[in-house]
């Protein structure tokens, strides 16, 4: 009876311990963002998470050193973040990828419902019509431009 009793105890403690670790963690670790809104890499998971919670969307540009134009794209992806600092984040994070490919992480308002959304434009589809047309399907607080006027 003694050695249930203290096995008992002992789940009870590790079952405690791991939520209060839990609970102190997210206490006092909050993450923080980067100053401004483009990066040369890939943001950590935590980061991530707050950059949608800023109802932002989220394009990561993966691309390879041989890409012919992705310097091109890379200046228009800055641009484009730069002219909505508050509603983009951009990651611009260099691998061994033959195709670029830019990867948005946004919202989709249905039936007043928000779901969380990705999109995908690989190669000669980052253009910048191409990269508007889902920005603006994606972006939470639409800006001006997207409404088409």
């Amino acid at each position: 009876m003694k050695r249930s009793t203290l096995i008992g105890i002992f789940f009870l403690l590790l079952m405690v311990s791991s939520s209060l670790i839990y609970f102190l963690s997210s206490v006092f670790f909050h993450p923080t963002l980067p100053e401004g809104n483009i990066v040369n890499y890939e943001l950590d998971v935590q980061q991530k998470n707050l950059v949608l919670r800023k109802g932002m969307v989220l394009m990561e540009f993966f691309y390879g050193k041989e890409c012919q134009d992705c310097q091109e794209k890379i200046y228009f992806l800055e641009d484009f973040a730069n002219q909505y600092k508050d509603k983009v984040f951009l990651e611009k994070i260099m691998m061994n990828e033959s195709v670029p490919k830019l990867h948005f992480i946004g919202f989709n308002i249905t039936e007043n419902k928000v779901y969380l959304q990705e999109r995908l434009l690989e190669g000669e589809n980052i253009k910048e019509e191409n990269v508007k047309d889902v920005f603006c399907e994606l972006v939470l607080y639409p800006p001006v431009e997207c409404a088409g006027i």
